[in-house]
């Protein structure tokens, strides 16, 4: 795997593996809330977090409000890599 200790940082946290798993296309905090049912604040965390760590980029950081995010270059190998070892399995999509 390409890096052990950020897989385990993201495994590390419930709230954080699901909004990883969902990152596939670029999405807004507020629809990624919706889809997994939590609030808003956890998810604006998660995704600072996972930006902190090169995972995840915003697509438009200037705007307030309607900001998207995606996963980055590493953040998708990254899930490519926790899928196949099924660190990620289909049932956090």
């Amino acid at each position: 795997m390409a890096n052990l200790e950020l897989a385990g940082f993201i495994i590390r946290s419930g709230y954080r593996k699901q909004v990883f798993a969902l990152l596939d296309n670029p999405i807004r905090p507020s629809e990624i809330a919706k889809k997994l049912n939590l609030r808003l604040t956890h998810i604006t965390r998660e995704l600072r977090e996972l930006k902190k760590r090169k995972v995840v980029e915003c697509l438009n950081p200037k705007e307030r409000i309607g900001r998207l995010y995606q996963l980055t270059e590493i953040g998708n190998r990254l899930k490519k890599d926790m899928t196949s070892k099924h660190l990620l399995l289909p049932k956090d999509f």
